[in-house]
């Protein structure tokens, strides 16, 4: 058995979820203007590889967490439905088929949330997913998320224990990712693919002769996914 992960902003996704939430949210007037001028903040540190993870972790939960788990699935549906799937790239969902056929497990190693990440993983195909989760409770998410945060080597941690599950190892496996923040994984694993890679990123892979991929089309004309597999529950108030 060999797995092939496949990181989501900027890889499977051209663009970063986050944002794109963010974006909604402003649009829609359910973000007030001093957590609009966070989002800014976070985002020109994102772009500067000086995000504080746990901060923006903690922020973004509690954000969630002001709304009751219908009302915030019904708003990420929306901003799924309006500026995540239109931009999700052809090639990502092309490349996770063709690690199916060849038997392979395929799952997306991402640091977004539990909900997003499942969408995308039942509208591209994938067999599972690695992604930030955290209880809900008295019908509100909370920042008790679980640890360690699936990004750096947080990530390669979280993978290496998923391999076992599957009874194999690392060197069996495959990584895509456009990011240097997964270096940590990208070295852990047999098969490095660089996606749409960051300029540093790209250095790496070309001295360490890790194909480089460019992924440029997106998918169109589809029906939204529904989610099928979630740690949590909502729908009846719970």
């Amino acid at each position: 058995m060999a797995i092939a992960f496949f990181d989501l902003d900027h890889t499977l996704l051209d663009g970063a979820n986050g944002n794109m939430v963010v974006k909604y949210m402003i649009k829609t007037r359910r973000m007030g203007l001093d957590a609009a001028w966070k989002a800014i903040k976070y985002t020109a540190l994102y772009k500067m590889n000086r995000l504080p993870r746990l901060e923006v972790y903690r922020w973004t939960f509690q954000e969630c967490g002001k709304y009751h788990i219908d009302e915030l699935i019904e708003m990420l549906d929306e901003a799924y439905e309006q500026y995540v799937l239109p931009r999700l790239f052809a090639e990502g969902r092309d490349k996770i088929r063709e690690h199916k056929e060849k038997g392979h497990r395929t799952v997306i190693a991402t640091a977004a949330g539990e909900y997003m990440s499942e969408k995308v993983r039942v509208q591209l195909g994938a067999d599972d997913k690695i992604a930030a989760t955290a209880p809900v409770v008295n019908g509100r998410l909370t920042d008790d998320f679980d640890l360690p945060l699936p990004y750096g080597e947080g990530k390669l941690e979280r993978a290496k224990e998923y391999a076992l599950t599957q009874g194999c190892v690392l060197a069996d496996c495959y990584f895509y990712s456009d990011s240097v923040a997964d270096l940590p994984l990208l070295s852990g694993v047999g098969h490095p693919v660089a996606v749409n890679p960051q300029g540093k990123l790209r250095k790496i892979a070309l001295n360490n002769g890790w194909p480089i991929l460019i992924w440029k089309r997106h998918i169109n004309n589809e029906r939204p996914s529904v989610v099928q597999q979630l740690t949590f529950t909502y729908g009846n108030g719970e």
